[in-house]
């Protein structure tokens, strides 16, 4: 359950936030969290937990996210371009029609994620766990998807034009 200081802080814009987040060592609890439309650009949420957080249509563009958990978390819609989530862990997260474009998501887990007509072009998905992910009608345009572990994904529909495809696993 999130914890409510934090909930409040965060509630007070992304510069006290981040203005908190430098002075203090705590572990984030985000986690079933309501942050939909939530303005987050830019928001330090490194290593925060946000299991189960519904961030419908939250803007995260240029957000550090880097090592997160938001497993199972609702981002349906949400701006993660440029965002970092690089090692996060995205295990069932809903993403469909997210903008992902520009964003780090090297070594992530994405296992069973929904990413059904999500924007990731450009992205960085090198050596990423993507196992069970739905890419229906997504477009990766010249993503790197590198070393990543595509096994069982469905990318019916998918834009792979120009995608770095070297070293992906496609069993």
């Amino acid at each position: 359950m999130a914890n409510e200081k934090q909930l409040i802080i965060i509630g007070e814009g992304v510069d006290a936030w981040n203005k908190w987040r430098r002075t203090t060592n705590t572990d984030i609890d985000l986690s079933n969290s309501v942050l939909a439309k939530a303005d987050l650009s830019g928001a330090d949420l490194s290593k925060a937990d946000l299991c189960l957080a519904y961030l419908y249509m939250a803007d995260l563009s240029k957000a550090d996210l880097s090592g997160a958990i938001l497993y199972s978390a609702n981002l349906s819609g949400a701006n993660l371009s440029g965002a970092n989530l690089s090692g996060a862990d995205l295990s069932e997260v809903d993403l469909s029609e997210a903008d992902l474009s520009g964003a780090k998501l090297s070594g992530a887990k994405l296992t069973e994620a929904n990413l059904s007509r999500a924007n990731l072009s450009k992205a960085d998905l090198s050596g990423a766990n993507l196992v069970y992910a739905h890419f229906v009608g997504a477009d990766l345009s010249e993503a790197d998807l590198s070393g990543s572990d595509l096994c069982r994904a469905i990318l019916r529909e998918a834009n792979l034009s120009g995608t770095n495809l070297k070293g992906t696993l496609l069993e």
